[in-house]
């Protein structure tokens, strides 16, 4: 050991000496298990604090205590549900309406391909993927996987804000949900063909498609009657979120429980702020957030499908359900029960004079 380190450890051990001169072993030991004492106690106070703030720590919430019985699902959720599942469409004029809607909502979907702001956004997630049996995509060479072929067709037909539309306590244009139905209906019936089984190898028709339709435009449309969602800054499109949720959902094959499970999974998701269409931040999300929507149904529905659990109580759950959270406690008002009200009556724009 070098002079040096033997000076170093004197010095220290005389400092520690000089900091209790006097201390007897008794007042160390006493003195070290009331530190210690303090040390646990200050420990256990710092921990049971810590567990108020977990988020885990149920019964130490305000959150109601969890029924041991099966949950029952939103009564709003329980009639889109039944609506899609058991709901026959009669309506002469709702089919012949959704004829016209199908035909403008191509033309809207074709004419806005004219435009590269929108083609710079179409095509595969990886340039060159082809999806064997996939979804084709109107007007180009493109066959997508289902999610991102409802996206690319949701984003063609609003490109350019010239289809349907409906005005209530919120506005929209339901005809965007056809970004989801066509892209689901070509995918089942190109896979199927091809000896797939999806849906129970199911073939649609153009009547399928007009059916599926008028419900998305009612369920769209009736949720926003009396609803308002931009006065909460949310963006309209929610609507077509829950309604091609719903709609998809049913032609996938899906029972009523599952439509429910899927429609849930709709609201819960996190929903587009109206930032993008106002000053200071408006840009061109406002044309492909529709496509966004349709993307997200499909995506959401197909979770399901494979398995995917609800959320039965995603609307009223105190504090963290969707009116306490985005809808500022209000709940949801109906004018009418779900039928062909909407398809009857939505607004075409044309081109006038």
């Amino acid at each position: 050991m070098s002079a040096v380190t033997r000076g170093l450890r004197t010095a220290s051990k005389q400092l520690r000496l000089a900091r209790f001169p006097t201390a007897s072993a008794a007042h160390v030991v006493g003195r070290s298990a009331s530190v210690g004492a303090r040390v646990f106690a200050a420990s256990t106070s710092s921990s049971s604090s810590r567990c108020r703030f977990s988020t885990s720590a149920a019964t130490l919430s305000a959150a109601p205590v969890m029924a041991s019985q099966p949950r029952e699902y939103d009564p709003e959720i329980k009639d889109i549900a039944d609506y899609v599942a058991n709901k026959p469409i009669d309506s002469e004029l709702a089919f012949d309406t959704a004829r016209w809607i199908l035909l403008d909502t191509l033309g809207c979907g074709l004419e806005g391909l004219r435009f590269k702001e929108c083609t710079k956004l179409l095509g595969p997630i990886v340039p060159g993927t082809v999806v064997p049996n996939g979804t084709r995509v109107p007007g180009t060479p493109f066959v997508l996987d289902p999610v991102n072929g409802a996206f690319n067709i949701g984003a063609m037909i609003r490109w350019l804000d010239f289809n349907d539309c409906w005005l209530a306590a919120e506005w929209g244009h339901p005809s965007d949900n056809l970004g989801a139905i066509l892209a689901v209906a070509d995918w089942i019936n190109r896979t199927n063909k091809a000896g797939g089984n999806l849906a129970g190898g199911k073939i649609f028709t153009v009547k399928d498609i007009l059916e599926s339709m008028i419900k998305a435009h009612e369920i769209q449309g009736c949720l926003a009657l009396l609803n308002s969602y931009n006065k909460v800054g949310l963006d309209h499109v929610v609507l077509v979120k829950v309604a091609s949720t719903a709609v998809v959902s049913k032609m996938l094959g899906l029972d009523e429980k599952q439509i429910a499970d899927a429609v849930t999974q709709a609201w819960v998701d996190g929903q587009s702020l109206r930032t993008y269409r106002h000053s200071p931040n408006t840009m061109s999300r406002k044309s492909w957030a529709a496509g966004d929507a349709c993307q997200r149904a499909v995506n959401l529905a197909l979770k399901v499908m494979k398995g995917e659990q609800g959320v039965p109580t995603v609307l009223s759950a105190p504090t963290w359900g969707f009116y306490d959270v985005l809808f500022k406690g209000n709940k949801f008002a109906f004018q009418r029960p779900y039928g062909s009200y909407v398809m009857e009556n939505v607004l075409f724009k044309v081109s006038y004079p």
